[in-house]
């Protein structure tokens, strides 16, 4: 930072630092205002050049002296060319994206979608080991040949259309990819498979057939499924040996359920340490099918919400049958939601309600002040659970 010496003169700490301290501070600022660094003197002109990430966003064009949409395009698409061009051939640790196809019936979406393929395919070359890729509007298409890297870890995908052999390709061209997150994407494969893949993130997936998804991941830690339209089924889940975490939100109108549908689902989580599930479909009536939920023999930590605690808590008592080495117990309960009317739950008859949970420590409540479902859970929780007032925790949130 520039301060004022004793004879009133400023005085330039940054410049004085080494380039190589100055490249690691470009590096984390957006790439067009590393690039008008270069500006500030003879000595800042070229340091740009070698930073390590790439930070471009379409967002940044939106006050540039352009007549439409179609024009800003064209100077965001001329910048990142530029800027690819000029760099130096240093490796990327990590490249972000920002892009917007522009909307209209004589724009060629597929066309306009090549410059972000090579662009991704340039961070490739250059070892990115994270690689974040945000769209507006129409969906980007994405090119399966474009993913070829030995060095990629991370990869973060919204709003693209990723067409078949996607997953196939992702497997065997980055071998080294841990962590997958995808946002509001269209797949056309049958099959989600990875060998290596840690950390799978799948939200507002749109499947474009109506044939059921697998997910095979044998190496796989955590997996969050929310707001999945999956079509006909609900994702087949297989070789989920490694799992110990999972997050699952089923809404309105996401795919259909059936208790075949949510068997197999949680079947394929069954071995998972900590579960968050949110059921919020068409309500569900079991009958007589108590074998929906598995027995989840490792989990310690269970999250469920207000969809379980209807119909005289059928659902959240069948999970503590099914859960015999519970820990702690979290219940949200949030305003219920509706499907035609009718309250979302899943719902059934028990002809035994007794259960237990002998390595139960604490249950977690969270709704907000004079929540009406607080009374009657406080009231099964200490009298049929056997649980303490002092393993009890209620907060409120409005």
């Amino acid at each position: 930072m520039a301060e004022a010496s004793d004879d009133g003169s400023i005085e330039d700490k940054i410049s004085a630092l080494p380039d190589g301290v100055l490249v690691h501070v470009l590096s984390h600022l957006c790439s067009r205002e590393a690039v008008q660094t270069c500006v500030l003197s003879r000595r800042w002109r070229y340091l740009w050049r070698s930073v390590f990430c790439i930070d471009v966003s379409f967002v940044e064009f939106e006050d540039r002296a352009a007549e439409n949409d179609l024009e800003r395009e064209e100077m965001f698409k001329m910048f990142v060319n530029h800027l690819l061009i000029l760099r130096k051939p240093v490796d990327l640790k990590e490249f972000r994206l920002e892009y917007s196809l522009t909307v209209g019936d004589t724009v060629d979406i597929s066309a306009n979608s090549d410059h972000a393929n090579l662009w991704i395919a340039h961070a490739l070359q250059y070892k990115a080991q994270t690689v974040k890729i945000g769209n507006y509007s129409e969906y980007l298409q994405l090119l399966p040949s474009v993913f070829n890297s030995t060095y990629l870890k991370r990869l973060h995908i919204t709003n693209a259309l990723l067409i078949q052999g996607f997953f196939e390709r992702l497997g065997k061209g980055c071998p080294a990819l841990e962590y997958l997150f995808l946002l509001n994407c269209g797949i056309k494969d049958l099959d989600i498979f990875s060998n290596t893949l840690k950390v799978l993130i799948l939200a507002d997936i749109m499947v474009s057939h109506d044939d059921p998804v697998s997910i095979s991941a044998p190496s796989l830690i955590s997996l969050s499924v929310e707001e999945c339209p999956f079509g006909a089924s609900l994702p087949i889940l297989k070789n989920m040996s490694s799992l110990e975490t999972a997050s699952v939100l089923f809404l309105e109108g996401n795919t259909n359920c059936d208790a075949d549908g949510i068997r197999q689902f949680l079947g394929g989580l069954s071995g998972v340490r900590s579960l968050d599930f949110y059921y919020g479909d068409t309500q569900l009536e079991m009958e007589n099918n108590h074998g929906w939920c598995p027995t989840f023999s490792n989990l310690t930590n269970l999250t469920l919400d207000s969809w379980c605690v209807h119909a005289d808590l059928y659902a959240l008592i069948v999970f503590l049958q099914n859960s015999p080495n519970l820990k702690k117990l979290t219940l949200k309960l949030n305003e219920p939601r509706y499907h035609t009317g009718v309250v979302s739950a899943i719902i059934g008859e028990l002809e035994d309600r007794s259960f237990t949970c002998e390595q139960l420590e604490i249950v977690e409540i969270i709704c907000s002040e004079g929540n009406a479902l607080l009374p009657g859970v406080n009231q099964f929780l200490l009298e049929e659970c056997g649980i303490r007032p002092d393993q009890m925790r209620v907060n409120h949130q409005n």
